[in-house]
């Protein structure tokens, strides 16, 4: 459905007083493209509230049992795409982002996997550094495919993925550490917790 046939229907039951709610995948906030419905909301002046959902990013850390942010490896995390038909901006260009080697993940770029690789290959990352493919993830068909960069678009070909898998490197996705946090170590001390005496 367009934009318009959307808000149509929406407007439509509002108008009878329903409760309506219009369902997006992950989070709504990451690549929902949900500026044209609050736009719509705030120029009909409909109370809307906007819940958030779970990103495939965060259902695929919890998969894969990692953390996003880790000593000794990164505290900061990238969501990127490589854009096709959507507009380009050369300073968010995957192969100038790609060299800060945080964790990153790469949505909606499965079917693009030879410009994810080139632009991996010329951000400074190896051809046997590791990725992860995170196909469908908390769905029952979900696939968790462990490749590196020189093999990523085979794997996506042999595992019939085109679409609805996101792409994991960088941080403590490809490199690990076996350096421990703060937080919980006996003799850090915090707002919650006294020097041991």
């Amino acid at each position: 459905m367009n934009i318009n046939e959307i808000t149509s229907i929406i407007k439509e039951y509002y108008n009878k007083n329903y409760d309506i709610s219009r369902l997006h995948s992950g989070d709504p906030s990451i690549y929902g493209a949900i500026n044209d419905e609050i736009l719509f909301f705030e120029e009909n002046n409909m109370d809307y509230e906007i819940i958030p959902g779970i990103s495939s990013v965060f259902a695929a850390a919890a998969k894969l049992k990692i953390e996003l942010t880790s000593p000794g490896t990164t505290q900061t995390v990238i969501l990127t795409r490589v854009p096709r038909r959507t507009e380009k901006f050369e300073n968010e260009d995957l192969s100038v982002i790609a060299k800060h080697k945080t964790s990153l993940a790469i949505f909606l770029s499965a079917s693009n996997a030879s410009e994810v690789k080139k632009k991996l290959l010329s951000a400074g990352y190896s051809k046997d550094d590791k990725i992860i493919i995170a196909y469908r993830v908390s769905w029952p068909d979900e696939k968790i495919i462990f490749t590196d960069i020189e093999n990523l678009e085979n794997s996506i070909f042999v595992n019939r993925i085109n679409r609805q898998a996101l792409l994991l490197i960088g941080g403590n996705i490809s490199y690990s550490s076996d350096k421990k946090s703060f937080l919980y170590n006996p003799e850090f001390t915090h707002l919650f917790r006294k020097s041991p005496k």
